[in-house]
């Protein structure tokens, strides 16, 4: 019975509602809490329901004319339930399409006329398994506001978008000549690097950062900073000087207000990207430093493949998630972005940044569905049926070279990797915050990472039997660990089938990130810290088959080995030592010598 059928009950007992609620409860339970905190969470559940059900039967009572609040109605085959949409559905489109092309794969994506609740019933079939890694935060802050979408405010929000778009290039902004040499345009020529900061602690980092990049790592790449318009430095400070001298320029953001009672304000990025001057950015958060000399990102065969380079971020997104029946995009279990750096061709993906855009515009809404900036960056890339290039390995835990009062490894910066899975990017959002007791010596010295290591094997398509069992992707090459993207990773099995298999490493990989577990421990009187840990991602329902090894007069029950050797008995996760990586083993010294101050105050 598809979307939309008139023959749906709904009445308290309706099965779909009632399934729903029921799976959300097990899952809600996941978050712990004493009695008092499991009788909210029934409580908070069943209203929620609710409201979806309500939702649904206003949605019923009104007219088709109604539903929609554009003149173009969606073409009849997107009005369809789930068993009707194809699986080519999860491909994106050729890396030549237009953005007409994109926006009428947009308008008229999966989910149009769809009850929500059969949306998420939907996403279920790919994302079940995303629980323990739930982005908690935003389930708590978001779930009502979820709750009160129905049919017709999503459909509003993709013409809105839509629309968008559609006004920007009327406007003139892909025109080749750019508003800086008097045009219209705003994709910019060649390549130059991007920071948002304003206040006196982001600047302070943004300078060490560059000292940084020019002194020790040889980057001559020109440089802007976008702040706030409230946050306008004195042009006569030491630090406006220094900057000049480091060939990195101040840039107002005009348009935008800092909001005051936030803390961070992350707003500002997109902004920053779309009217930067440059063709093709390298982004930076202030507290993010390089490893080695970012320009070599430019020549990952990834990049140069798909024109940008995302970065994975501990959480994944929910399956409740509205954002995915806006975007019309079946969830993926998948990393969520971790935005601290982006790498981008606007040449490519102007587009993707304006729609990044119109959602940060409006970042009190969007941030209902968008932990913070990050995320809006990967739905807009989702919606124009876009993928994105990744690094050779997965997010480390870059960390103090010992344990402290709340365990025996802590971890303070995320240690992004570049495509050839080497370390990339030191983003440490963590130890800024940490007030005391760190210095040169014990900043960091350790990094928590995953084992599986990317090999450069490529392949044809067509001389693995195993792949032809997929529906074809757009893409026939088999892509080794050095060339990953999206689709490679999305939705993996245990054997490391996904959307897009790569080679047998990067099928191992894919199978092994899923039993990742990142975990938040300290606060307090002791330091904030993540850490991760490895389970077994086996689900009760699909129990891992077991077999006796004998070890002498020893028996004992183990997993079987699936047929990629993975053993699901042994946790992939090590802990390397900087001192033994060549990119590392000098970074501490250095940046202190640069200037650095590991926490906020400056």
């Amino acid at each position: 019975m598809g979307p939309g059928s008139p023959h749906l009950p709904l009445f308290k007992g309706s099965s779909k509602v009632a399934h729903l609620r029921q799976h959300t409860l097990s899952h809600l339970k996941l978050l712990g809490g004493g009695t008092a905190t499991r009788r909210f969470l029934v409580f908070f559940s069943t209203a929620v329901f609710s409201t979806l059900v309500v939702s649904t039967f206003l949605l019923r009572s009104q007219s088709p004319l109604q539903r929609y609040c554009s003149s173009s109605a969606p073409s009849a085959s997107s009005i369809r339930g789930p068993s009707s949409v194809p699986p080519t559905h999860l491909h994106p489109l050729p890396l030549t399409a237009t953005l007409e092309e994109r926006l009428d794969a947009f308008r008229n994506a999966p989910g149009i006329n769809w009850e929500p609740a059969d949306f998420v019933n939907w996403n279920l079939q790919t994302c079940s398994n995303v629980v323990p890694n739930h982005n908690k935060d935003l389930l708590a802050k978001s779930s009502l506001i979820w709750a009160a979408l129905n049919s017709t405010a999503i459909i509003q929000h993709r013409e809105r978008m839509a629309r968008f778009l559609e006004k920007k290039k009327a406007e003139g902004v892909f025109d080749s000549v750019h508003v800086s040499k008097g045009g219209r345009g705003l994709i910019g020529e060649g390549r130059g690097i991007v920071f948002t900061a304003g206040n006196a602690d982001t600047l302070a980092r943004v300078v060490v950062a560059l000292r940084l990049i020019r002194r020790h790592l040889n980057s001559n790449l020109p440089a802007a900073i976008f702040h706030f318009p409230s946050e306008r430095p004195d042009p006569n400070s030491p630090q406006v000087a220094e900057l000049r001298q480091l060939n990195a320029k101040l840039v107002e953001a005009t348009g935008r207000d800092r909001d005051p009672t936030r803390e961070k304000n992350y707003q500002l990025k997109a902004q920053s990207i779309v009217e930067s001057e440059w063709a093709e950015v390298i982004y930076f958060d202030s507290d993010n430093l390089p490893a080695t000399n970012p320009e070599v990102l430019f020549d990952a065969p990834n990049y140069k493949r798909l024109g940008v380079f995302f970065a994975p971020d501990y959480w994944k997104t929910s399956g409740s998630n509205p954002i995915w029946q806006i975007i019309g995009v079946q969830c993926r279990d998948e990393w969520e972005q971790e935005a601290g750096q982006i790498v981008i061709d606007k040449r490519r993906h102007l587009d993707a940044m304006l729609l990044s855009l119109y959602m940060l515009t409006d970042w009190q809404y969007w941030f209902y569905f968008s932990d913070g900036d990050k995320d809006v960056f990967r739905f807009a890339m989702l919606a124009l049926r876009k993928r994105w290039a990744l690094p050779g390995r997965y997010v480390g835990g870059g960390g103090l070279p010992r344990g402290t009062m709340s365990g025996d490894f802590c971890a303070h910066t995320m240690q992004q990797y570049d495509h050839a899975g080497r370390p990339m990017f030191i983003h440490y959002n963590l130890l800024k915050q940490i007030p005391s007791g760190v210095f040169l010596g014990f900043t960091w010295g350790r990094t928590k990472q995953i084992t599986a290591f990317p090999s450069n094997t490529r392949l044809l398509w067509n001389t693995s039997e195993s792949h032809r069992k997929h529906v074809p992707y757009p893409d026939p090459v088999v892509r080794g660990g050095d060339d990953v993207d999206a689709d490679m990773l999305a939705n993996a099995d245990d054997d490391g089938w996904t959307i897009y298999p790569g080679s047998d490493e990067v099928r191992r990989r894919a199978a092994l990130e899923r039993g990742i577990r990142p975990f938040f421990h300290g606060g307090g009187n002791t330091a904030f810290c993540i850490d991760m840990k490895w389970e077994d991602p086996a689900t009760p329902s699909a129990p891992r088959s077991k077999q006796i090894v004998k070890n002498g007069n020893e028996e004992k029950l183990v997993s079987e080995p699936n047929r990629l050797g993975i053993n699901w008995d042994e946790s992939p996760l090590q802990i390397v030592q900087w001192s033994d990586d060549d990119r590392l083993k000098d970074f501490e010294r250095v940046m202190y010598d640069l200037g650095f101050q590991p926490s906020a105050q400056t």
